[in-house]
């Protein structure tokens, strides 16, 4: 899982004077706008529905890189310094053939996935390297709820249907650093997930994964004020430790998450979220029953953002869907997240 980057300074961090002359849309832009993301999101639209796809899993089905936990917008833009809280409500539901789950094979697998996210922050003031440096922590716990069809050592196949309620795997930031220069800004940080959630191998369903993953995540955003527009692109890689209760090793995965934004007032903002995920070295050892089983998927949605005028610039609401094109060797989902952020 990924360490939600809500460490956003948006237009509200500016000068209100100054934002206004430069955001406030000429006479016809807005509809212009408008048009054109409305455009957009029937290509978007067609694509989704229009593509039929098949989905199989590796172990699990999932691993801790979480779909869009990159962020919502300006992703790679120095936040202010201070300390900024957050909760996020990430669900997901999807089904895949094929996942091996605890040395068990499943079939015809069902996931219902709702996790609570609260995030911490804390930018300082003194530079680093240049830039601005971050540091936090995520703690999520949640509800699974898992059906499908098992099929054991031993070669006897069972129906199961488990739910479980609990702690899932801390990640942890240790730095994140931004650099801005003019309408470019870019990102560079380190989150590492511990085994902290609760995992049990006789059970079916477990919010926690018992292995460490290092995750090495990349940001570039490009905002031009003076139209609102902005675009972002973060991509990863992450390292996974082995699962020693079933010695079954995922292998390195990369994932690309996207986001394009266009503000139609200082205040509110829509736009387009996506991500790309490929697991670029196969699966290992004598848990790995199906092989390597390299997973790829890929997903598009919408997504908005509202910054309330009432709380004087320091809550954000950001909330998106994404759905799943094309899912192989993972869980075939829609994603859905409401986050809420307050910047002290």
């Amino acid at each position: 899982m990924q360490l939600i980057n809500l460490t956003v300074r948006t237009l509200r961090d500016n000068d209100p004077m100054d934002v206004a002359l430069r955001t406030e849309p000429r006479r016809g832009t807005l509809a212009i706008k408008v048009t054109r993301l409305a455009l957009f999101a029937l290509i978007v639209l067609i694509m989704v529905f229009g593509y039929e796809k098949t989905a199989q899993a590796a172990e699990g089905g999932a691993s801790h890189y979480l779909p869009g936990a990159a962020g919502d917008v300006l992703i790679a833009q120095s936040p202010k310094p201070g300390l900024q809280v957050a909760m996020t409500l990430w669900g997901m539901t999807g089904d895949v053939n094929t996942a091996v789950l605890q040395g068990k094979v499943g079939v015809s697998l069902d996931l219902d996935l709702s996790l609570a996210i609260p995030t911490a922050f804390y930018t300082f003031e003194e530079p680093v390297l240049g830039g601005t440096y971050t540091m936090g922590i995520a703690v999520p716990f949640g509800y699974a709820n898992l059906d499908g069809q098992l099929t054991g050592p031993l070669g006897n196949t069972f129906n199961a249907s488990e739910d479980s309620f609990n702690l899932s795997d801390i990640a942890i930031t240790p730095f994140q650093l931004n650099w801005d220069k003019g309408r470019f800004h870019f990102k560079l940080a380190e989150v590492i997930v511990a085994p902290t959630g609760a995992y049990d191998i006789n059970d079916n369903v477990n919010l926690g994964r018992n292995y460490w993953s290092f995750d090495t995540v990349g940001g570039i955003t490009w905002f031009n004020e003076p139209t609102g527009t902005a675009l972002s692109i973060a991509p990863g890689i992450m390292f996974n430790t082995k699962n020693d209760k079933t010695d079954y090793q995922t292998g390195t995965e990369f994932h690309l998450d996207f986001t394009a934004n266009q503000f139609l007032s200082e205040n509110f903002s829509i736009g387009i979220r996506g991500y790309y995920y490929q697991q670029i070295t196969g699966d290992s050892g004598s848990g790995a029953v199906l092989g390597d089983f390299k997973s790829e998927s890929y997903g598009l949605g919408p997504g908005l953002v509202w910054i309330p005028k009432f709380a004087g610039g320091a809550l954000t609401l950001l909330g998106k869907w994404m759905h799943d094109l094309d899912s192989e060797n993972r869980f075939d989902s829609d994603y859905v997240t409401l986050t809420a952020a307050w910047k002290f």
